[in-house]
């Protein structure tokens, strides 16, 4: 059995894992994409596991990729082939595009679709897997897969703290959410799984949890143990392999951004562009999205410019209904102070600060209104009226109500109906609670770098074990 793995930034984590799949679970063999020769020289370094081919984007792409105009017969060839618009995977990038023109973009997307497509020939892989599909290069891996029919799989955060989940598709949806929600719906619940639904349901609503590692990514300017570490790794990174898309910039840069960040929170609070809630208004609700993420490069890639969508929501509301738009715990000095002016001179917004109470706002407002935040997750598990515009994970459960499916100009009578007609349905959302408690697995997807803990070896067999589970792998 021969697995290829897209490592992304997760050699720390998935090596171990590959070491396990190896060890317990009967895989023989692996190749690999990693983006620089500090990923490389890593692999290599480590025991257990060798990788034939360890692809390399900076000594195996970027090296081509002047001289030469794009392929243009051949780009339009892959667009058939695979059946999603090249586009739309060139605007998931977050790292390759500054610097680049036009047509070294489009040469950098043939150079990477002929190297996947050489390697898924010659290597023959049984399955891949990666982490979630989040930028252009992952998205051609997916799609190259998807076309040959060669399973890929992805490590995911689940729906539940502490939990992962494994899928196949690029938009995070979790099939065997789906899968188990499907069955229950058809035979009902059994006394007991109404009884372990509704318990967590209750635990929830009275002791409501952050998902997980949010508590350390809303905390940036708070120094840690871990802080000069990650400094003298991201640096080290850097002096290795300058070219590495995915490398945080030499050690100036670093704590420069650090400090621009420090100064934006510290400047949103003195100049007070937060405002709190006000007894007795009526609201919808709005998380702001952390960007860049795949959450919204490949889940809703028509809405990511949030002001833009901020303004579309405010005058698709009824009448005396503002718009309150919550800022992420982890967007904290993220954004230009500009940034927040603009939401705040919308006819009908409030914006309020990282630290409100969230679940307070949810329990309080009409609707909750998200691209594909965990928030919409939370107001189903409030029994609120949700209306997305991206694709979560939850729009498989029938009560949402899926915005991004109609024209804008039909947006006032979804929130219409959203607010004024919406009946909840407590045994429909039992049920798709239990799919949901039953379709994840323990242990969870976090990089390594931002959080060490997510190395532990009883983490890292719990996801080995869950990829084995999904593909049908026995521990040997």
């Amino acid at each position: 059995m021969h697995v290829h793995i897209f490592f992304s930034v997760h050699e720390p984590l998935f090596h171990p894992i590959a070491k396990e799949l190896k060890s317990h679970y009967g895989v023989e063999s692996f190749s690999s994409f990693v983006w620089g020769e500090n990923q490389r020289a890593f692999l290599e370094k480590e025991n257990g596991v060798v990788y034939r081919p360890l692809l390399v984007f900076t000594r195996d792409v970027l090296p081509e990729l002047e001289g030469a105009a794009p392929d243009l017969a051949y780009l339009e060839q892959c667009e058939t082939d695979y059946g999603i618009p090249l586009n739309r995977m060139i605007f998931a990038e977050r790292h390759l595009l500054q610097g680049r023109d036009f047509n070294q973009v489009l040469r950098m997307v043939e150079l990477t679709f002929r190297l996947v497509e050489r390697t898924y020939r010659d290597v023959k892989p049984n399955w891949i897997f990666s982490e979630d599909i989040s930028c252009m290069t992952s998205y051609i891996h997916w799609a190259v897969a998807k076309g040959m029919e060669i399973p890929f799989y992805i490590i995911g955060k689940g729906t539940l703290p502490d939990t992962t989940a494994i899928y196949t598709n690029q938009y995070q949806h979790q099939e065997r959410l789906d899968t188990l929600f499907a069955e229950v719906m058809a035979r009902g619940l059994t006394e007991a799984e109404r009884v372990e639904a509704s318990r967590f349901l209750e635990t929830f609503r009275t002791r409501p949890m952050r998902p997980t590692g949010m508590s350390v990514y809303g905390q940036f300017s708070k120094a840690t143990k871990y802080d000069a570490k990650r400094l003298v790794s991201a640096s080290k990174a850097y002096y290795q392999d300058p070219k590495n898309p995915t490398n945080l910039g030499n050690p100036a840069q670093i704590i420069w951004r650090r400090l621009v960040r420090i100064y934006r929170e510290r400047a949103v609070e003195l100049w007070g562009l937060f405002e709190p809630p006000r007894t007795g208004e009526r609201y919808v609700l709005f998380p702001l999205h952390l960007q860049p993420e795949a959450t919204t490069l490949v889940q809703a890639p028509y809405y990511l410019n949030q002001p833009a969508l901020i303004e579309d929501i405010a005058k698709s509301l009824p009448a005396g209904y503002r718009l309150y738009v919550k800022e992420h715990t982890a967007n904290r000095g993220r954004w230009p102070l500009q940034h927040y002016r603009h939401i705040r001179n919308i006819f009908g917004v409030r914006l309020l600060g990282p630290d409100e109470n969230s679940w307070q706002l949810i329990q309080n407002a009409a609707a909750i209104a998200a691209i594909t935040s965990t928030m919409g997750w939370e107001g189903l598990l409030y029994e609120k009226p949700v209306i997305t515009f991206g694709k979560p994970f939850y729009n498989s459960f029938p009560l949402v109500y899926r915005a991004g499916d109609v024209a804008k100009d039909q947006w006032h009578e979804v929130f219409k109906k959203a607010i004024f007609s919406h009946h909840s349905d407590r045994e429909l959302l039992l049920k798709y609670v239990w799919s949901a408690l039953h379709s994840t697995y323990p242990g969870w997807m976090a990089t390594a770098n931002t959080i060490p803990q997510v190395l532990d070896p009883e983490n890292v067999k719990n996801l080995a074990a869950a990829l084995a589970d999904t593909i049908g792998l026995t521990a040997q």
